[in-house]
C-alpha cells in the first residue's frame, strides 16, 4: 500500500474562560475529541509499522522474483519470509481495528452533547458525529479491502513455490493482486477525504462556540 492513512489530528489549544454554556460545551467537546485522539494512537503507531513492513515484503519479493525454480531452496526461504510480513501486517490491522472500534465508542459521547445545543451549533454537532461515524465506517471498508488483498498476496507467495508452476497462472495472479491493490488505494482516498471534512468541521464547531461566548 503505497498511501498512508491520515490520521485523526484533532490537537486543541483552547482558552477556556467562564462559565456559560458555550464554554461548558466547549469544555466537553474538547475532553471527547482528545479521548478520540487517544483511543486513535494505537492504530496512528500501526500505520507507521504497517508503512515499513509492506515496503520490506515488496523489496524482498521483488528479490524472490528474480530467482528461479532451480534456486528452489533459496526460494522457499524468500517465500517464508514473505509470510512472515504478512502475518505481522495481519496483526497490525487488527490493531487497527481494535484501536477505531474503541475510538468509535468513544464518539457515541457527541450524543449527549448535541442533545445539550441547538441552533447552528446544535446542526454543526450533528454533522460533526455524522462525519466522525461515516469516518469510523469507511475504516471498516479499508480493512475488508485490505485483508482480501492480503489473501491474495499469500496465494501468489504460493505459487512461486509451487511445482510446475505456469507463467501465465503467476501473471494472472499478479494481475489480481494489482487490481486489489488499486481497490485498498480507493479505500484510503475515501477514508483520508473524510479524515480531512472530520478536521474541518471540528474547527468550524469550536469556531462557532468561541463566537458564542
Amino acid at each position: 500500500m503505497k498511501k498512508t492513512i491520515m490520521g485523526f489530528i484533532l490537537a486543541i489549544t483552547l482558552m477556556l474562560s467562564g462559565c456559560n454554556s458555550d464554554s461548558s460545551i466547549e469544555k466537553k467537546l474538547s475532553a471527547t475529541i482528545t479521548k478520540l485522539n487517544n483511543a486513535e494512537q494505537v492504530y496512528l503507531d500501526a500505520q507507521g509499522e504497517l508503512a515499513e513492513l509492506e515496503k520490506s515484503e515488496q523489496e524482498l519479493f521483488n528479490q524472490a522474483m528474480e530467482l528461479t525454480q532451480q534456486q528452489l531452496g533459496e526460494l522457499e526461504i524468500k517465500v517464508a519470509e514473505l509470510e512472515e510480513l504478512l502475518g505481522q501486517r495481519l496483526t497490525l490491522i487488527e490493531r487497527e481495528e481494535k484501536s477505531i472500534s474503541k475510538a468509535s465508542k468513544s464518539a457515541d459521547e457527541l450524543d449527549a452533547i448535541i442533545e445539550q445545543v441547538d441552533g447552528n451549533i446544535g446542526k454543526g454537532l450533528e454533522e460533526l458525529k455524522r462525519a466522525v461515524t461515516n469516518r469510523y465506517e469507511l475504516h471498516s471498508a479499508f480493512v475488508v479491502e485490505y485483508k482480501k488483498l492480503t489473501s491474495l498476496q499469500k496465494e501468489l507467495y504460493e505459487m512461486l513455490i509451487a511445482k510446475e508452476v505456469e507463467l501465465k497462472g503467476l501473471k494472472d495472479k499478479v494481475g489480481e493482486v494489482n487490481e486489489q491493490n488499486e481497490l485498498v488505494q480507493l479505500a484510503v482516498n475515501s477514508f483520508n477525504d473524510a479524515t480531512v471534512k472530520v478536521n474541518v468541521l471540528k474547527e468550524d464547531v469550536f469556531s462557532s462556540l468561541q463566537i458564542g461566548k
